[in-house]
């Protein structure tokens, strides 16, 4: 009897580990799936705004980027007026 109350207690434990490790999982990703779609769109801003030549560069420059830097390039492609200057802030990371 105590051996299968051991065997249904450690069962129960790691049945709790496992959720908490997928949920832990599913928000990585979740951040993860997040940042990548905010650097496409403010790619695709930059390409209506100034091209896909400054847009590819652009995309370079975020591929490995963190949220401040993709931020910071959201606020570049509003506030600056040519491609040059959004890619030299952006390249300058965030301030």
């Amino acid at each position: 009897e105590l051996r299968r109350e051991g065997r249904e207690q450690g069962l129960e434990q790691g049945l709790e580990q496992g959720r908490e490790q997928g949920r832990e999982q599913g928000r990585e990703q979740g951040l993860e799936q997040g940042l990548a779609d905010k650097r496409a769109l403010v790619v695709r801003l930059a390409e209506r705004r100034f091209g896909s030549g400054t847009a590819e560069r652009l995309r370079r420059i975020l591929a490995a980027s963190g949220s401040e830097l993709v931020d910071e390039a959201a606020d570049a492609v509003v506030d600056c007026d040519t491609g040059d200057k959004l890619l030299a802030r952006t390249a300058n990371g965030p301030v």
